[in-house]
């Protein structure tokens, strides 16, 4: 081989050999996270034989890319000729079989309603329908299991008591989550001859504020004239104080005029409110880890709702190839953190491949219960170990010595 020859072949390796050290410093994120969620606030229904009801369903994409996600609804063998569908709205809305959801807020989820029609003929007891949402490419599957409960209808309760005013009403049990108002809607008959100025009264459980007003107007009232043989339809009010605990509440409303007399018995059923809030123990939301191996850190979190948060799980979505893992994996329950006074705490732990490029990239961390949940998403700086570092420069060393070499073999020549 010439000298020209020599020096253009050595040329050539110097690049090279450059060219892959450059790469190892090279920051990029080529990694692609996908994942979607469906959710409802409300997974566990009560109705009656012939309702029909409808229940939201959000749809989110948590990933970063757009995604083609085909929709069902799976029912149990017993519910196998309900009517049961995902649809755009309550009103008028059309059958929704798929959603195409962008990365970017707030084209990023939807909300649907599930449109349920319960058969006259069903007997009481429990029904299961499964929500079941895939992408297109079948990659990332989530399901969603409703519980529908069907009780006997109700008749209309009518209460009557020594006079002639009678008072009625179709739903005298409400449920509601804590901080929300409670509105039943009463029918009062005057059988009376003659024009009676009615008092209304209200009998609550202690902490608790109501009010009446004439249906469909705002007007606050304590008494109402009804006309001989007359009805009124009169909205009762309930607001339950802010930090009340759940369970069943009995409220009696009474309307009288003189010796004339009616009461009907409510009963309110609070559920309470929901609430998960997640952090890490630093407060900030980056790492940094080495490639190839494990980065353990504290993530708290804690519940300021009313009401426990049951059947806490937790997931993530990562980069291909990345291992994520929980220390516990799951909890049965969360109390409220008012009662509780201290959060809960997990361990993340974050593994990478060991021929992770250096750079940043994302996780995302979800605390998951029935009633709510939460998501948080980390920085992840990756690093190389400072052992490349070194063969690096003694690849660079070996180089240098073979050219040294070389160029002391020509120059004699």
């Amino acid at each position: 081989m010439n000298n020209k020859a020599k020096t253009i072949f050595l040329s050539g390796f110097i690049i090279l050999a450059f060219v892959i050290l450059g790469n190892i410093g090279l920051a990029q994120n080529s990694e692609s996270v996908r994942d979607f969620i469906l959710y409802s606030e409300y997974t566990n229904i009560i109705t009656e034989k012939g309702e029909s009801l409808d229940l939201d369903i959000k749809i989110n994409n948590t990933g970063k890319e757009m995604e083609e996600i085909f929709l069902s609804v799976i029912p149990d063998k017993q519910a196998e000729d309900w009517e049961a569908y995902l649809k755009t709205s309550a009103w008028k809305g059309f059958e929704v079989r798929k959603v195409e959801l962008l990365a970017e807020e707030p084209d990023n989820s939807k909300t649907l309603k599930f449109h349920i029609k319960v058969p006259e003929e069903t007997a009481s007891g429990n029904y299961k329908f499964t929500l079941k949402g895939i992408t297109k490419d079948q990659e990332i599957e989530r399901t969603l299991d409703i519980t529908v409960g069907i009780t006997e209808k109700k008749e209309e309760i009518e209460e009557k008591e020594p006079g002639n005013i009678e008072m009625t009403t179709k739903y005298p049990t409400i449920e509601n989550p804590a901080g929300k108002e409670f509105k039943f809607s009463m029918e009062v008959k005057n059988k009376t001859e003659d024009t009676l100025i009615c008092d209304l009264g209200i009998q609550l459980p202690k902490g608790w504020n109501a009010y009446c007003t004439p249906q469909w107007k705002d007007e606050r009232i304590s008494s109402i004239k009804i006309d001989k043989g007359g009805t009124e339809n009169l909205s009762l009010t309930v607001v339950p104080p802010v930090f009340i605990e759940k369970g069943e509440y009995p409220i009696t409303f009474i309307v009288e005029s003189g010796e004339n007399r009616a009461s009907i018995d409510l009963k309110t059923i609070v559920t309470g409110t929901y609430k998960l809030n997640l952090r890490t123990e630093t407060g900030l939301l980056n790492i940094d880890t080495i490639a190839g191996e494990e980065k353990t850190f504290t993530v708290y979190f804690w519940n300021e709702g009313s009401a426990a948060i049951d059947n806490i799980s937790f997931f993530s979505t990562k980069p291909e190839g990345w291992e994520v893992t929980f220390k516990p994996e799951k909890i049965s329950s969360l109390p409220p953190v008012a009662k509780t006074q201290k959060p809960e705490k997990v361990e993340v732990t974050v593994k990478t491949p060991q021929r992770t490029l250096p750079g940043d990239y994302m996780i995302s961390l979800t605390t998951a219960g029935s009633q709510d949940q939460k998501k948080v998403e980390i920085r992840t700086t990756v690093k190389t170990s400072t052992k490349w570092g070194w063969m690096g420069i003694g690849i660079i060393v070996i180089i240098l010595a073979i050219l040294i070499g070389i160029f002391i073999k020509l120059k004699r020549r």
